[in-house]
């Protein structure tokens, strides 16, 4: 998993604390400027009916100016029970990756939103705006893009999830480990894998299901 650290960023021009209490204005505002794209991550997706109601004015109407939307959230996060039309209004493409590496809004390719303490995404924020950490926020988040996997992969959550471990090249027993199963379990599912894509080594998997190859483990 990539490791994100926020050491020093304060003393940076193009970049100031918002606490957290003036978060959410602040966001709604920058939301409401965006005329091209929103680009998102989330640690993680727990789906209050009331927030969801909340927020969709404003998905409907980002929508409706034509701004293209990508997110990320956790393998195995909650949906919230929406049509399908308001759905893609809150998601726009969605992939899903098995550990984000922290919550991110990147907004028009010009200004960042994340948290001070990527471990605390409920703390103080910063508002990021200077040109060169903003291109590397972007980087981030199109590595993050690259390794997610879509919603409607043909994959199970246990197979998105036994990938994603394998991408950020942990071997078959540290994804064992990491999701609580047996390390037979993780072999027989990349076999499945294999049998199922008629891919002859994890790599050729790898570039079959679009995994960066030098990050995946032989075994």
């Amino acid at each position: 998993m990539e490791r994100v650290t926020m050491t020093g960023v304060l003393e940076m021009p193009g970049v100031r604390r918002v606490p957290y209490r003036e978060f959410y204005p602040r966001f709604r505002e920058l939301i409401g400027r965006g005329r091209r794209e929103h680009l998102a991550i989330y640690t993680g997706m727990s789906f209050d009916p009331d927030a969801v109601e909340r927020a969709l004015p404003h998905a409907r109407e980002r929508r409706a100016r034509g701004v293209r939307l990508r997110t990320i959230a956790p393998v195995g996060s909650a949906e919230p029970d929406i049509s399908p039309e308001d759905l893609a209004a809150l998601d726009g493409d969605h992939r899903r990756l098995v550990r984000p590496p922290l919550c991110l809004d990147i907004i028009d390719r010009r200004v960042a939103m994340l948290p001070l303490d990527p471990g605390c995404p409920e703390g103080d924020q910063l508002e990021v705006w200077a040109p060169s950490l903003v291109a590397g926020l972007l980087a981030l988040f199109e590595r993050q893009w690259a390794a997610a996997r879509p919603l409607d992969s043909g994959l199970t959550s246990r197979e998105l999830a036994v990938i994603g471990l394998l991408a950020e090249g942990c071997t078959d027993a540290v994804v064992a480990r990491t999701l609580g199963i047996s390390e037979r379990t993780v072999t027989s599912t990349v076999r499945g894998l294999l049998d199922r894509y008629g891919a002859r080594s994890r790599f050729q998997l790898a570039a079959i299901l679009s995994v960066p190859r030098d990050t995946v483990s032989s075994r």
